[in-house]
């Protein structure tokens, strides 16, 4: 008997020191052999791979110190995670040189320093013996490259440090910055007005030191400057000029990349009523690839809450003239969509992509299979009722790429337009005048791609799915794919929709929200206690049956 015991406590110490064994076997592989399993749809917690491509190219060391403090808790909690995520990214690169420095005992001397650097003490309030106080903390990040230098001042929060650490990292790699150009002159969006301050601050901030923004004018035959990459076509309000339409067209045989966002209606002012607008550059556009359709589209099943002033009130209501994109109505091949969510495009008209020689059209985006076109003279008033017709899919975005063939390879040269001083109030028609020296016509384009949506409205309403759409469109044109997939991470929508008798979806209203959420927040655990009682009461049955009349 003694030996039997000792044999199963020998078996039973052989199987712990196997187990121990093959545990610290694991730990020793795992620290040769980077290997991590992110079971999220969007992969949140691993760097993307347009980061793994940006670490892949980098040709000397870059240098990354981060000066955080170990105290108090919340701080040393985010100085972890930032730890974490650059754990990663020395995984994935060998010339990344990364430092953690605690400023706690530094001097004064250093930490001013650290403020010419751009990295600042700090305050922030802590709970500490119940009772709130201030603490002087540092939460900076300091990227370094051949001389040059960038910090990330603040960081408070690891939910978009990736993006910020990739942008900055090839902030200070980029040899020469590019140029985003905007069309003026025709009523455009205005990067440069003050109400839309705060678009060009994200725009700036989104370039990094890798492009800049201008503005662009086509007016007296002028040709845009060759240092334009990506010219920006956003809400002409009148129509371009033939030689201004020539000089679009010269630009992209260059090899110039173009985005071009058009209205295709002009609403009137203090109305809800609107005119189809003509900008005239259906032809051009049409020549490319992609046919505007001069309508307005509804989306009875997918479109976002718009607001209206009704007396004394503001009120937010379904708007089917506001359509919503959605999953899966994205492409998932083109990097400006593949990880979109929710795009919403307020009054926005249909695209045809047209099929071209050496041309690949992608539709970026498209209505649900409810969206419905109208036409002619258009009520926008909420309580309007839209008459029922044929419904289906419609393109809204387009994305051409390939060789395009010059939409005046055939044509003369437009000559420059000039105003009549004479009669300039009479007559709407410009008097063309010869150019000195007419230019040559390029026929052919290099590899050049263009984007064209049905839409600027969503620009100048700066919803935050419809600037990150842009941005994603500037950056593809511009820089590739470098930075699409980091930011579109965080881009997310997936709002609680209930099917309706006619097959259509609808949002859930606050009532039914609320009804949601305290069922799930009190129904789960009541349906353990019913199962436990329940449980119970069987137990105790079966019980009083044996009692009663003995086990069988």
């Amino acid at each position: 008997m003694a030996n039997k015991r000792i044999t199963q406590g020998g078996n039973t110490l052989a199987v712990v020191l196997i187990i121990l064994g093959i545990l610290v076997l694991i730990n020793f592989l795992s620290t040769r052999r980077f290997v991590r399993t992110d079971l999220t749809e969007d992969k949140r917690y691993t760097i993307s791979q347009a980061t793994k491509n940006v670490l892949g190219t980098l040709d000397d060391i870059v240098t990354i110190t981060v000066y955080f403090s170990t105290s108090p808790a919340e701080v040393a909690q985010v100085g972890r995670n930032v730890r974490d995520i650059l754990d990663e990214y020395n995984a994935f690169s060998k010339n990344l040189q990364i430092d953690f420095v605690n400023p706690a005992h530094f001097d004064d001397a250093q930490k001013q320093e650290l403020r010419f650097k751009g990295i600042p003490e700090v305050q922030i309030n802590v709970m500490r013996k119940d009772k709130a106080e201030i603490a002087n903390v540092y939460m900076g990040v300091s990227i370094g490259y051949s001389g040059k230098e960038e910090t990330l001042p603040v960081v408070q929060s690891t939910a978009n440090l990736e993006y910020e650490l990739t942008s900055t990292i090839l902030k200070v790699t980029t040899k020469e910055a590019k140029t985003v150009g905007f069309l003026t002159g025709h009523g455009e969006f205005d990067i440069n007005n003050q109400n839309y301050q705060q678009f060009r601050q994200r725009l700036d901030i989104n370039g990094q030191g890798q492009y800049n923004v201008t503005s662009v004018s086509l007016q007296g035959g002028k040709a845009v400057d060759e240092t334009v990459a990506t010219l920006v076509v956003a809400g002409a309000q009148q129509p371009l000029t033939e030689r201004e339409k020539y000089e679009l067209d010269q630009f992209i045989m260059r090899g110039g990349r173009a985005v071009f966002l058009v209205d295709p209606i002009q609403i009137q002012p203090g109305t809800m009523q609107a005119t189809p607008l003509s900008t005239g550059l259906n032809d051009l556009l049409e020549h490319y690839g992609a046919k505007l359709g001069n309508n307005l589209l509804i989306d009875r099943r997918f479109h976002d809450n718009a607001r209206f002033q009704q007396g004394f009130m503001t009120v937010f209501q379904p708007y089917p003239y506001f359509v919503q994109i959605r999953k899966p109505n994205f492409s998932a091949e083109n990097a400006v969509t593949s990880q979109l969510e929710a795009l919403t495009l307020p009054w926005t008209s249909s695209l045809e992509p047209i099929a071209k020689e050496g041309i690949t059209a992608t539709t970026l985006a498209k209505t649900s299979e409810f969206g419905q076109t109208l036409q002619g003279y258009y009520n926008l008033m909420p309580n309007f009722q839209i008459p029922d017709a044929e419904t289906q899919a419609y393109p809204v975005a387009v994305a051409l790429e390939g060789q395009f063939k010059s939409f005046y390879a055939d044509r003369e040269v437009p000559p420059v337009p000039s105003d009549d001083p004479t009669g300039a109030e009479d007559s709407e028609i410009p008097t063309p005048t010869q150019d000195t020296e007419a230019p040559t016509t390029i026929t052919e384009s290099a590899q050049t791609q263009i984007v064209v949506v049905g839409n600027a409205q969503f620009l100048t309403q700066m919803r935050p799915d419809g600037v990150d759409f842009f941005l994603n469109t500037v950056d593809w044109l511009t820089l590739g794919d470098a930075l699409i997939g980091i930011r579109s991470q965080t881009i997310t929508n997936r709002p609680l929709q209930i099917k309706t008798s006619s097959g259509e979806f609808r949002e859930v209203s606050e009532i039914e929200k609320n009804l949601i959420k305290y069922l799930c927040i009190a129904g789960i655990p009541l349906l353990v206690v019913i199962f436990g009682l329940l449980r119970y009461f069987l137990k105790r049955r079966a019980k009083r049956f044996v009692e009663t009349y003995g086990s069988v």
